[in-house]
């Protein structure tokens, strides 16, 4: 191995890779179809629609189209444009590649959200060299094998990565080389810290605090009475602290448990790892309206499809939940403030809130049923305003490992097979008989059977192929398809 400038650094040195993929939904349409490559691309669907925009290419980002904006606005601006509703398994698919090429690297993969990935390449210079050195193969291998751009940063603790990555973009590569951080950091804008908002740059404003010299220059004290526990770790990002680990978030498993030999790698017949995720720490599935909804039956039965999903992930990781919360977000309809100019400005009218409602469940269960009226009951505790409903989500905050199944024998006890509308005898006898020859199962029992034929065939089928009741007034506005209902979000179908 050539000599290289990490060799040089102290033994244990973090070398921490951000990496971000570069407008993912679009760069991810571009990769399915190439006819769109170099081509003014936005995802969020068709222009006519209320919908906005989730994703665009560099290319129609050059006309000023930036996610957020709405398609009428995106189509105005670039009447060239090709618009797309998003395509969600590929989007998964590709992901699920690019965190595999990364594992090839290094166990310590955190797959941080639909596009971001940080990787821990601490202590693995003597195998692959520099840390630049890997981004560089990673870039190049992920443009060759599964057409996506990304970029890179790199640090040496994930603040400080991801950092470098805001300057990497789009599609180079950053290093903030060990040393020169501190120099580095001083001249950034209070607003590129990770956590520093509109509202605290605004706040930070008022007292001249521009950049993170400036907010290194204010005492911890008084950023703690200012913004209580955020001001805390204000303090450490501005001097660039960050001891969080990466904890890896998926591993590969090898057929029959060992990594074969490398020889026997190659060609098309050779064996596959699987990928797998870690259990997650808590589950969130929430969509957004468009248009706004103003029948509630209709947000009731998106709460329970969601609820489903939810559902259907945390038994696929063999947890149960132990407390849920419920989201809601009416449209804001308040009038501005009086007054003069104020009325006029961005900050007259006030945010609108999301209402949230917590509640442990009396056991801890992974029921999808349970969880449904578990959630219908938080969604009815929340105040009902004569306003449209904008968004809803189901949060599974308290999640832990599902121990062994106990059978119930007198939690509404059923038969398994039906009574005999023509049988005279005495109930109690004919259903001992029967109870006798096929057994018994309590109400709890047979909904956790009928999830799991329930989720096998989804698994085989696809999860739009079988639709519960309590998510069926959905047809009406939603359109159904075989990975399940599309939502606003592709990122969301899952």
């Amino acid at each position: 191995m050539p000599d290289h400038r990490d060799s040089r650094l102290p033994a244990g040195t973090r070398r921490i890779l951000h990496v971000d993929v570069d407008a993912f939904l679009a760069s991810v349409e571009s990769a399915v179809h190439p006819e769109l490559r170099g081509k003014p691309l936005v995802i969020g669907g068709s222009p006519d629609s209320r919908n906005i925009v989730m994703s665009s290419s560099y290319e129609a980002r050059a006309f000023g189209i930036r996610p957020g904006i709405h398609l009428s606005e995106a189509k105005r601006r670039c009447p060239q444009a090709i618009f797309r509703k998003g395509d969600a398994q590929a989007a998964n698919r590709l992901r699920a590649e690019l965190t595999r090429l990364l594992l090839s690297y290094t166990p310590k993969v955190a797959v941080t959200s639909i596009d971001d990935f940080l990787v821990d390449l601490t202590d693995t210079r003597r195998l692959f060299g520099a840390a630049i050195t890997v981004a560089e193969e990673v870039r190049r291998r992920a443009h060759a094998e599964l057409h996506l751009p990304l970029s890179i940063g790199i640090g040496t603790n994930p603040l400080l990565a991801r950092l470098a990555g805001k300057l990497a973009k789009p599609g180079k590569i950053a290093e903030l080389l060990p040393g020169l951080e501190d120099a580095w950091l001083r001249n950034l804008p209070a607003s590129s810290l990770p956590g520093v908002g509109h509202a605290i740059s605004r706040h930070l404003g008022r007292f001249s605090i521009h950049t993170v010299g400036d907010l290194r220059a204010i005492d911890r004290e008084l950023l703690f009475a200012s913004f209580g526990r955020p001001g805390l770790v204000l303090y450490e990002r501005s001097r660039g602290i960050d001891d969080a680990p990466v904890e890896p978030t998926h591993r590969l498993e090898w057929p029959g448990g060992e990594e074969p030999e490398p020889g026997s790698l190659e060609g098309p017949d050779a064996p596959r790892p699987t990928l797998v995720a870690a259990p997650p720490k808590s589950i969130r599935r929430e969509s957004t309206f468009e248009p706004e909804e103003a029948r509630f039956d209709l947000v009731e039965a998106m709460l329970a499809y969601l609820v489903e999903r939810a559902a259907e992930r945390l038994r696929a990781h063999n947890l149960v939940v132990r407390s849920a919360e419920v989201s809601l977000r009416y449209v804001d309809t308040r009038s501005p403030k009086d007054g003069g100019d104020d009325a006029l400005s961005p900050d007259a009218r006030p945010p609108a809130k999301t209402l949230r409602k917590r509640r442990r469940l009396r056991a801890p269960t992974d029921a999808t049923l349970e969880l449904i009226d578990h959630a219908r009951t938080l969604l009815d505790e929340l105040p009902r305003r004569r306003a449209l409903v904008k968004r809803v989500g189901i949060g599974f905050v308290d999640v832990a490992p599902a121990g062994g199944w106990q059978g119930h024998l007198f939690d509404d006890l059923q038969p398994s097979l039906p009574l005999d509308p023509a049988d005279t005898e005495t109930p109690s006898r004919s259903y001992q008989a029967r109870r006798g020859a096929a057994g018994a199962e309590s109400r709890t029992d047979r909904h956790r059977r009928l999830d799991t034929t329930v989720d096998a065939l989804r698994h085989k089928l696809g999860f739009g192929r079988i639709v519960r009741g309590s998510s069926m007034p959905l047809i009406e506005t939603t359109e159904l398809g075989e990975d399940g209902f599309e939502l606003r979000t592709p990122s969301l179908n899952q």
